[in-house]
């Protein structure tokens, strides 16, 4: 089941409406091969990712700099090599079954994707990687069948100078002191200062953060808004009502089945 967005700005782009974020996570090991082939199987029509850069120069993925919330190892992983990446246990931490799970590298995950209806979405952890990302996406053809995110507005300047083809949004994530509703006009005025720097008209959000009023001005502004990470049924489906171009969540398989609902 692949879901599309309506068309709200822009209908040169496609967004992707569902964002299986670091694969299908609230159920396999997140950034493994193992969640992002879930999140394919059961139907996402994008799954993210996020990257770093081993000390020899191999793109990994890795939510984390630190390595040990998902292996137990307390290491850098930009400090690692590769074969010292590779001898870590990235999946037993979910669970037994998947024990021995490895932390798979940028390439595979694109490689893995590229024959599939699910878009790749990379968000870039560290600076200095862009160039190494937007080489590997021509190298494997794929430099228009992925969205590129990012905290880090310079990144996401750099990857526009590098290569303008790339489709790209910025990632926000501010405290809410009040409600979201009273301070629409402020972030957005905020946002789109923010998006305007880095190049792009697509913001993604700490959904928190967001309020209709808010979606309502930037969509009337030109931009795509993006939620993240919305595990909560009740959730979906206000930000499904309020025309969201796209959610992200740990559990694709749930956002799929209240869209199915949805349409009935």
């Amino acid at each position: 089941m692949i879901v599309q967005a309506q068309e709200t700005t822009n209908p040169k782009i496609v967004v992707p409406l569902m964002l299986a974020h670091r694969g299908l996570s609230g159920l396999a090991p997140e950034n493994t091969l193992t969640a992002f082939k879930w999140a394919v199987a059961v139907g996402a029509d994008s799954t993210e990712c996020d990257v770093y850069r081993t000390a020899d120069g191999v793109l990994i993925l890795s939510h984390d700099q630190n390595t040990k919330r998902t292996t137990g190892i307390d290491a850098d992983i930009t400090k690692m090599n590769i074969e010292e990446v590779r001898k870590l246990d990235a999946g037993s931490w979910k669970g037994k079954q998947f024990a021995g799970e490895q932390i798979p590298t940028l390439e595979e995950y694109l490689k893995l994707l590229k024959s599939t209806k699910c878009t790749p979405i990379i968000e870039i952890k560290q600076s200095g990687t862009e160039k190494d990302i937007v080489e590997l996406l021509a190298k494997l053809d794929m430099t228009e069948d992925v969205f590129i995110v990012s905290f880090i507005s310079k990144s996401l300047a750099e990857v526009k100078r590098l290569e303008p083809r790339l489709k790209f949004a910025h990632i926000f994530s501010w405290k809410v002191e009040g409600s979201a509703e009273s301070n629409a006009e402020a972030f957005a005025t905020k946002l789109i200062a923010e998006a305007d720097k880095a190049g792009t008209n697509m913001v993604s959000l700490y959904h928190g953060m967001i309020s209709k009023k808010l979606v309502d001005i930037l969509h009337e502004k030109g931009f795509y808004v993006w939620a993240w990470t919305v595990n909560d049924v009740p959730r979906m489906n206000t930000l499904l009502d309020w025309k969201l171009d796209n959610i992200g969540t740990d559990r694709a398989d749930v956002l799929i089945e209240v869209i199915k609902q949805r349409k009935k």
